[in-house]
């Protein structure tokens, strides 16, 4: 008779205690800070011991049922860990300390679960892979040549101020009057994936001029607009490929700066003084729980009345928007009386907002097939930084949004042509660092 056993190793342990110490402490955050101080925002203390408890069961099942992904899949496994440390528990904590509706935990639970399924599904991946001596100059050029419109436009109007966070918003607002048309996207596609992808390419291939450069223009398209995400994209692709070894330390590394940042922000901001808490509000409030609650939000507002695409400029000329504005200014205007500000939705509000529960449904399965196609490619563990970068745009941005302005559809196109390395086939982690597409 056949036995089945199971054997827990020490990355696996760690990693899942990490985890769990990582949702006390956001617990913690959210009962004393940020239900608190951030009341006016919609957060508040109204604890249920019976969702809380429901929330911990489901955490349990989700930590038990990785053990096959871990196996399978460790660059699969980390993107997993990601997924509960940024839909899941945000949403699980406001479900049992707010007690706030079901379904945004049920549907971010759902998103989690769904992804266990990617790594049993491979794509073929055709050999289309130009030659190798002509990569660095094709993504060279493609750089460029969507970069010489931008410094048109810009030139050399910078703000240096925003390397220290400061003037952020005058920024933004400068920046926006000539952001329009085919620049947005050009921009877009720049910031969130050309720029990154040729930084780590030639960090890979040792080239500490192209390094620079490539930083340069991530740090000038920063300064142009701005815009937080490519400031701290630009630092999380660089961490991303010094740290750890191998996927598994990247991650175990991350969480454990993770936990030792909240345990000092409280500190950083006592010494400051700020009236309201900084660190703690900048980071955790706004990357953690604001996502969690304009989900909430979205989920409140198109209950039972499904959007069907009607801001999305492809299918919206089948279904027309019965708003007199866009939906994230309505959502802020409803829920917070700020009409000037935005709300915006992530991959699971989408869905819901467009096809109601199926939407949730369709969205979780079409992100996980996503991820088992990155996970068929062949590609260097330096650009982990990239996926990462990738799982908060989808936190925070509709999923067409995501894959054609967020730039995922051109990163999959260079992953064909440029990044896939045809040669590596076996299953291991070769010194050299390049990882096939099951890492046992």
């Amino acid at each position: 008779m056949s036995s089945f056993k199971i054997t827990l190793t020490k990355d696996f342990i760690i990693l899942k205690a990490l985890v769990a110490i990582l949702y006390i402490v956001l617990e913690f955050y959210y009962h004393n800070l940020i239900s608190v101080t951030y009341e006016y925002m919609g957060f508040r203390a109204d604890f249920n011991l019976n969702n809380y408890l429901l929330t911990k069961i489901v955490f349990l099942l989700l930590l038990a049922m990785s053990f096959t992904i871990y196996n399978r899949s460790k660059f699969l496994y980390t993107i997993y860990l990601l997924l509960i440390f940024f839909f899941y528990i945000p949403n699980a904590i406001l479900f049992s300390f707010s007690n706030m509706a079901a379904g945004p935990f049920i549907s971010n639970a759902f998103f989690v679960c769904i992804f266990l399924l990617s790594p049993y599904i491979k794509f073929p991946i055709p050999a289309i892979t130009i030659p190798p001596k002509y990569k660095g100059p094709v993504l060279v050029a493609i750089s460029i040549l969507l970069l010489i419109p931008i410094i048109a436009t810009f030139k050399l109007n910078i703000n240096l101020n925003t390397l220290f966070l400061s003037e952020i918003y005058e920024t933004r607002e400068k920046f926006s009057k000539y952001l329009n048309g085919y620049l947005a996207y050009f921009y877009h596609f720049e910031a969130k994936t050309l720029i990154p992808i040729a930084l780590v390419f030639f960090m890979i291939q040792k080239k500490p001029l192209l390094i620079g450069l490539f930083f340069l223009i991530l740090l000038y398209l920063y300064v142009i607009s701005g815009n937080k995400g490519v400031y701290f994209t630009a630092i999380i692709v660089v961490s991303f490929y010094y740290i750890g070894k191998d996927y598994i330390s990247k991650i175990s590394y991350f969480f454990l700066i993770t936990l030792i940042l909240f345990a000092l922000f409280p500190v950083i901001d006592h010494i400051i003084g700020a009236p309201k808490p900084i660190l703690s509000g900048t980071f955790i409030n706004r990357f953690l729980f604001i996502p969690a609650l304009t989900t909430h939000f979205y989920f409140d507002f198109f209950n039972g009345h499904p959007f069907y695409f009607a801001e999305t400029h492809f299918l919206n000329m089948f279904s027309k928007s019965p708003y007199d504005m866009p939906v994230g200014f309505l959502i802020t205007k409803v829920y917070w009386g700020a009409p000037t500000a935005f709300a915006s939705n992530g991959i699971v509000s989408d869905g819901f907002m467009n096809l109601g529960y199926w939407g949730v449904v369709l969205f979780s399965v079409i992100f996980s097939l996503l991820f088992s196609l990155f996970n068929s490619f062949n590609l260097h563990k330096g650009f982990y930084g990239i996926f990462f970068s990738y799982i908060y745009i989808f936190l925070s941005a509709p999923l067409l949004t995501c894959i054609i302005t967020g730039g995922v559809l051109i990163f999959i196109i260079i992953c064909f042509t440029i990044l896939n390395d045809e040669e590596k086939s076996t299953p291991t982690l070769p010194k050299g660092g390049r990882t096939n597409t099951q890492v046992k």
